[in-house]
């Protein structure tokens, strides 16, 4: 099957989900619950039914599709796996928060295992600035145009925390780094990921055992191509990652390159040594 077309598809795809979500009267209604055991919102629902019906289209039925609302879903004869995010920052989407990504992964299927380091192809979109982040070709594309990263990154450190606890890798961090930096916590992990990758930012870190492949898959393939290093808290590379079924990201860590993502490592070490 022709990569360019199937990237096309994609592309197509995208764009109407975004036209979607823009569309300005879409429902928050809560109509049940995901593979992944987050509630469903009637927006996220129709974002994929839109997505997994193209996929659908686009490979013939014979993919298996990961999402986080339908779990792994197989159909036909699986020669591709795609994975997907609908709405990555579902609850910014519903406050109106304008930091929200629409994300598509694809990779040929290995029965040995199929993982981010597989994708061909791997698409996020910045819904509310249209904007569309590629990994094609070998290549990183912003819009269709070869994408520029900065040679150093900005003092900035994206991270999630909802315990306290979760924060001591911050000062850890710094310590080891020599001084402070802007952190932020923003909503959309996937547009997060991608900002390190431009050097927009120069790490990303998430202890809360809550984010999933389905919404870093894509971004980090991008990422990854265009110099960023990430990895779990234990020093398994992401790239490594699986990506054939819907799994859970326990520890993430991410730097804009190998020496700031050892940095981060060091201060995990750091901090779970400080708690035994």
């Amino acid at each position: 099957m022709d990569l360019n077309r199937i990237r096309l598809g994609i592309l197509g795809i995208i764009n109407e989900v975004i036209n979607y979500l823009l569309k300005g009267n879409t429902s928050s209604k809560v109509i049940g619950v995901g593979a992944s055991g987050d509630v469903t919102k009637e927006f996220d629902k129709i974002s994929e039914d839109i997505i997994v019906k193209g996929v659908r289209s686009v490979f013939n039925d014979n993919v298996l599709i990961v999402s986080e609302e339908l779990g792994a879903r197989r159909y036909g004869d699986i020669k591709w796996v795609v994975i997907i995010d609908p709405v990555d920052g579902s609850t910014n989407y519903d406050v109106g928060i304008p930091w929200v990504a629409v994300s598509i992964g694809v990779a040929r299927y290995r029965r040995d295992g199929t993982r981010v380091k597989d994708e061909v192809l791997a698409v996020v979109a910045d819904v509310f600035r249209r904007t569309t982040y590629e990994y094609y070709n070998g290549e990183v594309l912003i819009d269709g145009f070869k994408a520029i990263r900065l040679r150093r990154p900005k003092n900035v450190v994206f991270g999630y925390f909802e315990k306290p606890e979760a924060y001591d890798i911050i000062p850890a961090y710094w310590r080891i780094r020599g001084s402070k930096a802007a952190l932020r916590s923003l909503g959309s992990v996937a547009l997060e990921m991608i900002y390190v990758g431009l050097g927009r930012a120069e790490a990303l870190v998430d202890l809360r055992a809550k984010i999933r492949n389905v919404d870093i898959a894509a971004a980090y393939r991008i990422a990854h191509t265009l110099g960023t290093r990430a990895s779990l808290c234990d020093g398994t590379p992401l790239e490594d990652f699986p990506i054939d079924d819907l799994l859970s990201v326990k520890c993430l860590l991410a730097g804009y390159d190998a020496m700031v993502l050892n940095k981060l490592i060091n201060a995990y070490k750091l901090i779970k040594r400080s708690n035994y």
